[in-house]
């Protein structure tokens, strides 16, 4: 009965159940792990298709970039850091500026 109670007693350790991926042998995966808080080692494989591809840069303007491909437009934007006034003053000028090279694209 001691044996059963201490059975019992144990901590299973917390699972996720992530979405099952089919492996082939032999393959080589990009990816990535982390160490869990029980000690258990998550490994998750890379899935093809999650990012977008073919993006090419379109405008490269100081504070900006507009990438293009077939289906997608990403804009990324990069300030400096400062005050909240500073900041939001330039991210109104730099959207301005997406603004005017979007419009000039051939979309």
């Amino acid at each position: 009965m001691d044996e059963e109670k201490k059975l019992a007693s144990i901590e299973l350790p917390d699972y996720t159940i992530e979405k099952p991926m089919n492996l082939e042998v032999d393959v080589v995966y990009q990816g990535s792990f982390r160490l869990a808080k029980n000690g258990m080692i998550i490994v998750k494989p890379y899935q093809s298709g999650t990012k977008p591809s073919n993006l090419k840069k379109a405008i490269d303007g100081d504070r900006h970039a507009i990438y293009l491909s077939k289906n997608l437009v990403r804009v990324v934007i990069s300030l400096h850091k400062g005050s909240l006034d500073d900041v939001m003053k330039d991210f109104k000028e730099v959207i301005i500026e997406c603004y005017k090279d979007l419009s000039e694209l051939a979309l």
